[in-house]
């Protein structure tokens, strides 16, 4: 079963990297030398994605701008022959087709994926969420879509959390079907420590059918006025089912500023020109009595 088209919602305001986030987007934050969100897309690309919908904002036009081309700029670097730039330029992903839609007031994830709904015509689409970046030998998405081309249900992306934070995570309650691939036989966001399922935490990545678009209508307003996709998922869960997908990679939280740094030196390190460097560096680094 083929899917062709991943919506990425990216609509937030980023306050938790305030002030940057004033002018330019969360999602456009490097990662040593290439912004967040390429490395979404490329997974999305080497995952089969032929089209790109981007739920935003007003604020967020330059994500849009950087996956188009820049003619004057292109023929500056011609002219000058700054060939290594060239080559740094022709890496950003050309080979899609990019679409857009504002979210015009932030509700939540559901009301984001709800934009989508005149995107999608086929049976099931991807969804990635931009603050989780995945580095794997086969993309995470391509995993999905195999457990997908097998079972023929819904699938989410999960990964065992430490169970101190999976109040920070939507938990699943899991029957084990075969090596990482799991029913989910119930769902809830956020529960208090002693309350969780267990420690499998639904992190980033979606494979959903278009009739998720009806659950989401059907969902009431949460916390903050917010649509929450846990809530329309846990209605599919009961009339299609649902499996989760425990996938193999390494993932990085960009959410926040600590877990962003730590992705930029997850990053750095699988590079062996870097590797090397930082182990000395970062030691001198610690020396250091200010």
């Amino acid at each position: 079963m083929k899917i062709k088209k991943a919506v990425i919602p990216v609509a937030g305001l980023g306050t938790r990297f305030l002030p940057y986030t004033k002018v330019i987007p969360k999602e456009m934050l490097p990662i040593w030398d290439i912004p967040a969100i390429q490395f979404i897309v490329e997974e999305a690309l080497d995952s089969g994605i032929e089209s790109i919908l981007f739920v935003t904002s007003k604020e967020k036009y330059s994500i849009e701008d950087y996956f188009d081309r820049n003619f004057y700029l292109e023929y500056f670097l011609n002219k000058n022959r700054y060939i290594e730039k060239i080559k740094d330029l022709n890496k950003i992903p050309q080979n899609f087709k990019i679409y857009s839609v504002r979210q015009k007031e932030a509700r939540g994830l559901g009301d984001a994926i709800l934009h989508a709904e005149d995107f999608i015509a086929e049976d099931y689409f991807a969804v990635f969420l931009p603050d989780d970046l995945i580095f794997s030998k086969k993309p995470v998405m391509k995993q999905m879509k195999e457990v997908l081309e097998i079972y023929n249900k819904p699938v989410l992306g999960v990964e065992r959390v430490p169970w101190k934070m999976v109040d920070a995570y939507g938990i699943i309650k899991p029957r084990i079907i075969k090596n990482r691939i799991f029913e989910i036989l119930d769902m809830v966001e956020k529960p208090q420590i002693d309350k969780a399922f267990s420690n499998l935490g639904v992190v980033g990545r979606y494979v959903l059918p278009k009739n998720i678009f009806n659950y989401i209508k059907q969902t009431k307003p949460g916390v903050k006025g917010e649509i929450q996709i846990t809530d329309s998922l846990k209605v599919l869960l009961k009339e299609q089912g649902i499996l989760a997908y425990e996938f193999e990679g390494i993932r990085c939280d960009t959410g926040n500023k600590y877990d962003y740094l730590l992705a930029i030196l997850t990053y750095a390190s699988m590079h062996k020109e870097l590797k090397k460097k930082l182990k000395k560096d970062i030691k001198n680094i610690f020396k250091i009595r200010l």
